[in-house]
């Protein structure tokens, strides 16, 4: 679509001359584009036949002088950049929608005296402007840019891109992106991260458990018999109530004295455990990423039986079990937030459900968010467990009786101490070459170290290749015993 504009100066005349002049002298030549600043608001056409390009922000104007007399104005595209004369050689040029155009300034025998190239740009959101700013100022250190439209419902789309220091930053500076363009959905974030973002947790898990269980009883039963009268006793007092440990080994006594039978059986047991475990697991994850461990195992557990009778199992975890997310800060500490767990397997709190029997677990569990500086080492101590447990079995009344109550009694008793120590140091790491390991180099034995030297790895270093030649001087290389 062309617009043109017309106008019939009055004196064309003089000025056509001008031009003839201008030709025989050999002096007119067409100019290369030369960008204009879209700041500007003058432009001045040197010669004749000038082409220029700029660029002119939306519902902006610039004034235009021309070297000669315009007759004929052509503008494509008359909704992006309209055109006005104020003289024959003035003009005054309107961005009235985003786009490009050119515009002809023909003099009165239709030739060009210049050509101008135009695109039309929005003025630069007010939003995007107020968002970069804003960014700059709450994080200190990042170089992000805004590019920001609106649309014709006064929807900001926002895309922000450059780098932070820290993927924290990379989250606050999309929260804050959101509140100008007011939807998420409105903000496109690419703003990524410089330097190291991968954290590696070291993690020292050190339990230590103490446990004593004593248990004493005694098994009487005793028969008389008068005629077809029998009547007798029975003080069988049960066993491992409190410790679920039932001993196996005692001392049994029968006594017959005509129409009396007398059984007495001594159960007595001592037992001192102790354990200590040391677990140290690594784990290295990406900023803002989930990184878990597991030492243990699985168990069974029942939970429902099919109209076949069949029993289905679920799998119950235990052992020790570390789960963190290190989030890096802007200002080079590292924020955890740590879970870790200490859990076995225990008799004490067990069900038994027709032939199955299924193990209680006892954890010690720790879950915490901390800050720390890189290198320095979050102590999660004082889990200390100190638990006594007593039971005593009797009959009523003969149990009460002073030394005979003895023998109608069974007294079991548990004493269990358990210390757990976590240790957790956060590094800063980047990614290593390939660290060996004593397993690299390994070769297995020929036949000859098998049978004669019972090696199961051959010795590096020493002999040939067959390894049974030549001698041996002191210990040379990795043996696997």
């Amino acid at each position: 679509m062309f617009e043109t504009y017309s106008s019939a100066p009055a004196s064309a005349g003089r000025h056509r001359s001008g031009l003839a002049a201008l030709c025989a002298a050999g002096l007119l030549a067409l100019a290369l584009p030369a960008p204009v600043s879209a700041q500007q608001t003058h432009v001045a056409v040197a010669g004749y036949g000038t082409s220029k390009t700029f660029e002119l922000e939306l519902n902006k104007s610039v004034i235009v002088d021309l070297p000669a007399d315009v007759a004929e104005v052509i503008v494509s595209q008359p909704q992006v950049a309209g055109t006005m004369m104020r003289t024959t050689r003035r003009a005054i040029v309107q961005g009235t929608g985003a786009g490009d155009t050119n515009i002809f300034f023909l003099d009165a025998a239709g030739r060009t005296i210049s050509v101008l190239d135009i695109k039309v740009t929005k003025e630069p959101s007010q939003v995007g402007s107020a968002l970069e700013a804003a960014l700059a100022r709450i994080l200190p250190g990042s170089a992000i840019s805004v590019e920001s439209v609106t649309l014709g419902d006064a929807t900001n789309r926002v895309v922000i891109s450059g780098t932070v220091l820290s993927g924290d930053d990379v989250l606050r500076a999309g929260q804050i992106a959101v509140q100008f363009a007011g939807d998420e959905k409105n903000v496109a974030n690419l703003v990524t991260v410089s330097g190291s973002q991968q954290v590696m947790l070291k993690v020292t898990v050190a339990e230590v458990s103490r446990e004593a269980v004593k248990q004493f009883g005694i098994n009487l039963s005793a028969s008389l018999g008068t005629g077809g009268l029998t009547t007798g006793i029975v003080s069988t007092p049960p066993l491992g109530g409190a410790s679920s440990v039932v001993p196996s080994a005692g001392v049994s006594a029968n006594l017959n004295v005509g129409n009396l039978a007398l059984e007495a059986t001594l159960r007595a047991l001592e037992r001192n455990g102790g354990m200590r475990m040391l677990a140290e697991p690594n784990l290295t994850a990406i900023s803002g990423q989930s990184a878990e461990f597991l030492a243990g195992g699985e168990f069974p557990i029942p939970t429902g039986v099919d109209d076949d009778g069949r029993i289905s199992y679920t799998f119950k975890e235990f052992g020790v079990k570390l789960a963190f997310t290190p989030t890096v800060r802007s200002n080079g500490n590292v924020m955890l937030a740590v879970d870790t767990s200490v859990s076995e397997m225990s008799a004490e709190a067990s069900l038994a459900l027709a032939d199955v029997t299924i193990p209680g677990i006892k954890e010690r569990m720790a879950k915490t968010t901390v800050e720390l500086q890189p290198g320095m080492t979050l102590a999660i101590a004082g889990l200390m467990e100190d638990r006594v447990r007593q039971q005593i079995n009797q009959l009523p009344g003969l149990g009460n009786i002073p030394i005979l109550g003895a023998l109608f009694r069974s007294r079991d008793f548990v004493h269990s101490q358990t210390e757990l120590l976590i240790l957790v140091t956060p590094y800063l790491v980047e990614p290593s070459p390939y660290i060996p390991t004593p397993v690299d180099n390994m070769a297995v034995a020929s036949d000859a170290e098998a049978i004669f030297l019972g090696h199961l790895e051959r010795t590096y270093g020493v002999g040939t290749d067959d390894g049974m030649r030549g001698s041996f001087r002191g210990s040379v290389g990795f043996v696997l015993d």
